[in-house]
């Protein structure tokens, strides 16, 4: 009997997501360019559910028509030779869903260039990780809209749930959508990351807190507003332990990243968002890399610990709120990208479904979500919603507080405060760009508009 879809790439996303396909009731071809994972899969996951392709010729040839592709390569090189072999030997009709975090201009370019084959394309964003592969993950489809059409049953049938049970995929839009969708879905993953390696931070430095007790915290906060995947894992990462010691320890303190947060930080510069968690999140990691010259001027600038004039029960619930609070800060900022790329790119972007396809499945999954629907509809950004009004205004003296204690004691929290600045710029009436305007004007003639009247002005300052 012909596959009824087939997937190429058998890497650690691509075996749990094939087998998540299986386990749904739907017949699955498979083929690796290493002949032996194929082999291997199917031994360790049934023949009954999986045809194990001999070559690339045979795969196609077992998939029923019209075929449907699933790649789940690494992007660039690997996805574009695999791609041109498809180009050569799919039909019109047939389907293909690029599941790598591929850049969305590259997926522009190739939802036009399949397109003009007769053939459909996909570029989906896919959020989880192995776990969420295997038992459901959030699914970003975008590009051809008879892709999704073709692709629906699948993908419906193996995405998480939402809070009310629905599946956590939907068409994002056309041209590169998915991978934009999930583009940003990476930014806010990079700046919550680096929020909640501040709080541990800050507990350990400020209080020298021993790790138990840091991850009584965290569990506390897991038990409320601030509930969510990255602080579920952060309490089994705080817990893990290697011969008796806690690993997080024995971790070298330098982050890598793959790219994601660096375009989402260089799509906002494009379109002139201030995004400032997801820019402090990249050069956060790229502070971590420093290591030799951190060490190095460690010694040059030695810093003499103190500990601030307060409990550690209070602390921790000052920082419980501005974590929530930077939250807020953060969703926002993702939002307004992708308000300014749809009205840029005209992807079609349905803002209510990507915050409810976030719900479930992938990484930054958190309880939050299910009120920021409920503000989207009422206002036209997070901050102008009534709960996050309550929020903020309940939570912004310890978001101050939080901060102002970090610099007081030099402890750097580039994530806790670019999301207070964020928050403090948007609803400022008044910023000093007045000044800015006028020294551009001195020194360039770049010319500056008026508060008593309309139209551009120069001066002759001197």
């Amino acid at each position: 009997m012909s596959s009824q879809v087939g997937v190429i790439g058998l890497g650690t996303m691509g075996s749990a997501l094939a087998r998540n396909i299986a386990n749904h009731g739907f017949k699955v071809s498979v083929w690796n360019r290493t002949h032996e994972k194929v082999v291997d899969f199917v031994k360790n996951y049934g023949e009954e559910k999986f045809y194990g392709a001999e070559n690339f010729e045979d795969f196609v040839e077992s998939l029923g028509e019209p075929r449907r592709v699933i790649l789940m390569l690494p992007a660039g090189a690997p996805t574009y030779e695999v791609l041109d072999l498809l180009k050569a030997t799919l039909q019109q009709g047939d389907s293909i869903l690029e599941g790598g975090n591929s850049f969305y201009r590259d997926t522009e370019e190739l939802v036009a260039e399949f397109a003009e084959l007769g053939i459909y394309f996909l570029g989906t964003g896919i959020s989880g990780g192995e776990d969420g592969a295997l038992k459901g993950p959030s699914i970003m489809p975008g590009g051809s809209k008879e892709g999704w059409e073709e692709f629906a049953d699948i993908l419906k049938s193996i995405a998480a749930a939402d809070f009310g049970g629905k599946a956590c995929t939907a068409y994002m839009g056309s041209g590169g959508a998915g991978h934009y969708v999930k583009m940003i879905h990476n930014g806010i993953e990079y700046a919550e990351m680096q929020v909640l390696s501040e709080a541990y931070d800050l507990l350990r430095s400020l209080f020298q807190l021993k790790q138990e007790e840091i991850v009584e915290i965290f569990e506390k906060w897991s038990g409320g507003e601030l509930d969510s995947f990255l602080l579920d894992i952060s309490v089994e990462v705080l817990r893990k332990k290697e011969e008796g010691a806690f690993l997080l320890d024995l971790i070298l303190d330098k982050a890598e990243q793959k790219g994601t947060g660096q375009w989402t930080t260089e799509e906002a510069l494009r379109l002139g968002i201030p995004a400032p968690s997801f820019a402090n999140a990249v050069f956060a990691r790229a502070f971590s890399a420093e290591k030799e010259n951190r060490v190095r001027l460690s010694q040059n600038y030695p810093l003499v610990a103190t500990s601030p004039k307060m409990l550690v029960s209070e602390f921790a619930e000052h920082l419980e709120k501005a974590i929530l609070a930077s939250r807020v800060a953060h969703f926002e900022q993702g939002l307004s990208i992708l308000v300014a790329a749809d009205k840029e790119y005209g992807f079609g972007l349905n803002f209510q479904e990507i915050l409810r396809v976030w719900q479930g499945g992938c990484i930054i999954r958190c309880k939050v979500l299910q009120n920021f629907s409920g503000v989207l509809n009422h206002a036209s950004n997070l901050y102008a919603g009534l709960w996050t009004e309550q929020t903020l205004k309940s939570a912004h003296e310890s978001w101050k507080k939080v901060v102002a204690t970090s610099v007081e004691h030099s402890i750097p929290v580039p994530g806790l405060s670019g999301a207070l600045t964020h928050f403090e710029s948007m609803r400022s009436e008044h910023l000093p760009a007045n000044f800015i305007q006028g020294l551009r004007d001195r020194f360039g003639s770049h010319g500056y508009q008026r508060t008593d009247k309309g139209g551009n002005f120069h001066t002759k300052w001197s």
